[in-house]
């Protein structure tokens, strides 16, 4: 059976969420996998440009120190 590009990419994508390296991230961003059930291309835009980010970045979202992208704001809390 193969897998479509579509599938492989969230299944890239759900597997990112899940390995920044320290598990608050990991936890926060496993809300975004509700994000990605939608299929919408332009939230799986912005997960993947949030996913390029550094982790100093992604946890100054995370506490509320810089903004999380308001297209993602419904699924990612700050602390």
């Amino acid at each position: 059976m193969k897998i479509s590009t579509s599938e492989e990419k969230l299944r890239r994508l759900q597997y990112r969420l899940k390995r920044q390296g320290m598990l608050e991230l990991d936890v926060w961003l496993s809300e975004l996998n509700h994000a990605l059930a939608l299929g919408d291309k332009e939230i799986l835009q912005h997960i993947e440009h949030l996913l390029t980010l550094e982790v100093p970045m992604l946890l100054a979202m995370q506490t509320g120190q810089e903004p999380v992208p308001k297209e993602l704001q419904p699924w990612l809390s700050t602390v």
